[in-house]
């Protein structure tokens, strides 16, 4: 045992010590003195938290200009990450689930302010009627999923409206609209909202109108047993044993709330088409990003991002949206600030890293957008 943990421990210092720059080049808006401090503080983490493998990718100006995998992802050989290397997006599925949604709405499918049980009928059971934007902004008094469900409820459903049928005899946790209360059983019934209203299968509606316009080729959807070559496994870090492979479970109940597989690279261009509007039009995006309060006056999310961690720039006043996720064998991080075409996307194979990988985004983030402010 203790010649495994040694042997761990010079693996994990060699991996950090190697670096692959792959697919983009710095542009001419990107400085290279940029590019090495990225380098630096994403070594640095790799080393002061045991995370085996990260990928990143930067934004700026609708341009790619930084994306590199570190580490690894094999704890028993070097297999270097790149910034196409998949990984569980966890939570981070619900920003792409938001713009599905707004795409039906672009579409004349669905209207926002509808209640929600009119595109998914299984909704019909809760005692109240929160409505397509409710959801949106984890409004509609659902609960949240519990690690008992993440655990217990397996297989694929025909339809996502099948999974809901057990919590839509719940009661609402208060009137739609009233509070806030984070929920992935909400964006379980938004993709009971796209199949309804848009006729298809909520992966067949992304692939289609959601991945394909944003050039998003190497984003799929999870199961337990989905592997590729290019898929990263995860890991996670017990008491006893130091890292070791994560648990897998099944996110199918839950697919557009938690359920997506994507790449830095891929979570880039969905940035860049919503910058563009290439995936919804200038007034939709608006509204996706409104800060609207509750009737608490809270305001800790939009219709797909949260503001918990949004940040002014006090020369610009500028606002970058985010959204974090964890599970078993992954963390994932993007932000984005819309008004200055900046994304940064962070995927680690190691699971419970959120609080780790935070302060990276925000060293960045000050980096990139102070600089850009210089120029401008």
């Amino acid at each position: 045992m203790r010649r495994f943990f040694f042997g761990v421990v010079a693996l994990m210092t060699t991996i950090v010590l190697s670096r692959e720059a792959d697919t983009a080049r710095s542009q001419a808006v990107f400085r290279t003195g940029s590019e090495r401090a990225i380098d630096d503080r994403v070594s640095k983490a790799l080393s002061e938290h045991g995370i085996p493998g990260m990928s990143v990718a930067v934004v700026e100006e609708d341009r790619v200009v930084y994306a590199k995998g570190f580490g690894t992802t094999s704890l028993a050989t070097i297999r270097r990450p790149s910034a196409d290397t998949q990984y569980r997006l966890a939570s981070v599925s619900k920003p792409l689930t938001a713009v599905g949604v707004f795409r039906l709405v672009q579409a004349g499918a669905v209207k926002v302010d509808t209640p929600a049980r009119e595109y998914c009928p299984e909704l019909a059971r809760l005692n109240g009627a929160p409505t397509v934007r409710h959801l949106l902004m984890h409004r509609s008094g659902m609960r949240h999923t519990t690690d008992s469900e993440d655990v217990s409820i397996k297989g694929a459903f025909p339809r996502l409206g099948l999974a809901l049928r057990k919590i839509a005899e719940e009661p609402l946790r208060f009137t739609p609209g009233t509070k806030t209360l984070y929920s992935s059983w909400g964006y379980a019934a938004l993709g009971c909202v796209i199949e309804g209203a848009s006729g298809r299968s909520y992966a067949d509606f992304m692939k289609a109108r959601v991945f394909g316009p944003a050039g998003m080729n190497a984003t799929t959807f999870d199961y337990p047993e989905y592997t590729s070559p290019t898929f990263s496994p995860g890991f996670r870090r017990g008491i006893l044993y130091g890292l070791r492979p994560s648990a897998v479970v099944d996110t199918r109940f839950k697919t557009p709330a938690s359920g997506i597989i994507s790449t830095v690279n891929d979570l880039a261009r969905f940035a860049i088409a919503i910058f563009e509007r290439t995936v919804v039009n200038d007034a939709l995006v608006k509204e996706m990003f409104r800060i609207q309060p509750d009737a608490e006056g809270h305001s800790p999310f939009t219709a797909g991002w949260s503001t918990n961690s949004s940040w002014r720039s006090e020369a610009t006043d500028d606002v970058v949206f985010d959204f974090n996720g964890s599970m078993e064998g992954s963390t994932a991080y993007l932000e984005v600030a819309p008004s200055r075409r900046y994304a940064f996307a962070l995927l680690a194979n190691k699971e419970r890293s959120v609080p780790n990988v935070i302060p990276i985004a925000a060293e960045v983030r000050g980096l990139v957008l102070t600089a850009s402010s210089t120029r401008h």
